[in-house]
Parts: C-alpha cells; structure tokens; sequence
C-alpha cells in the first residue's frame, strides 16, 4: 500500500468561523467517484484519539451543501472536520484497472491537535498510486493519477485563500522531490 500521501494547507487570514465554508469548497472542488458514490462525514473533538462527536454515513451521490451544513452544527476551534470519500484511479494489481480510492479531506480549528499546524490537510491515501510500478513498464496509468492529483490541488488553490502547500508522505518530506528523482 506504500506511506500516505498528503496535501498539507495553511491558509491566509484563517478563520475558525469559516471552517465549513472550507469545507464546502474543497468538496465542491473534489472529483468524487463515479464507481463508488458516498461519503463518510465525521467531527472530532481535540484529536484524532477521540471518539467522534459525529459519525454519519451516505452511499448516495454527496449533497455537499446538506453535508456541511451538517458538519456546522459542531462548529468548534478544538474540533476537526473529516470527510471519507473516493474518486477514481488507476491501481496496479498485475495490471492498471480503474479503480474507487479513498480520500480523506480535514478541516482543523485551530485548538485541534493537527499533524503539522495545517488549516487543511487531504490523505490520498498510498503514494504508490502515483508512482511508477516496477513490474509495469506502462506510465500513463500513473501520470493520470498524478494529473489527477495537480488538477485537484490547482483547483482547491483557485477557491481558497492558501498561503502555503505541501505535498508529503511519511517517508519523505517533499514527495514532489522523490517522484521527479524516480523520473530521472
């Protein structure tokens, strides 16, 4: 499955207040899965280790607006926003198949126990999807996933305030780093 691989936001003039306002708009923005349709919306109080104050689930196309304002009623500088959804991209099982994959997109208010002090972070799940596999001598599966990837970071850069990115996996600082030394 390989390290996690993150998009870390932090966001000029970051208000608490608006938190489901960024909400709204990075879901907006996020090409949701058309294989797999449904959302998991869950709210955290102070980190991560916390039994969720919510927890409520849809397997139907998401209803962004009915979701956030959901997601509203618990608006609070020590709570996070977790939305669990899928959106669809290639991965290697003895061959490239499109497939449902899943994302996890976070809002922190700024008393929650964030990983790195980010407003935002997006989980794309294993950073394996977007490298090349050894026993496959094909690359465009990858590079549409890496597409993929930037097309949706571009878009949460044109709707939000974001005054720094950074795109990582457990394993390394800057992912963006490895991917182009694999390239080379």
């Amino acid at each position: 499955m390989g390290d996690p691989l993150f998009l870390s936001l932090w966001l000029r003039g970051y208000s608490p207040v608006a938190m489901p306002v960024y909400l709204k708009k990075a879901l907006s923005a996020f090409p949701a899965s058309k294989l797999s349709p449904g959302a998991v919306l869950r709210v955290y109080p102070l980190g991560f280790q916390e039994t969720p104050l919510l927890e409520e689930f849809t397997d139907e196309e998401l209803d962004v607006q009915t979701l956030v304002s959901r997601a509203q009623e618990f608006l609070h500088e020590d709570c996070a926003y977790q939305v669990e959804m899928r959106w669809d991209l290639y991965q290697w099982a003895s061959e490239w198949e499109l497939k449902p994959s899943k994302v996890l997109i976070e809002v922190f208010g700024p008393e929650f126990d964030s990983p790195r002090g980010e407003h935002m972070r997006i989980d794309f799940g294993g950073d394996v999807l977007f490298l090349p596999q050894e026993k496959s001598d094909q690359l465009r599966p990858v590079q549409s996933n890496i597409r993929s990837l930037l097309h949706y970071a571009q878009d949460l850069e044109d709707e939000l305030p974001v005054d720094r990115r950074m795109l990582w996996s457990e394993e390394e600082e800057n992912f963006a780093e490895r991917l182009r030394a694999m390239l080379d």
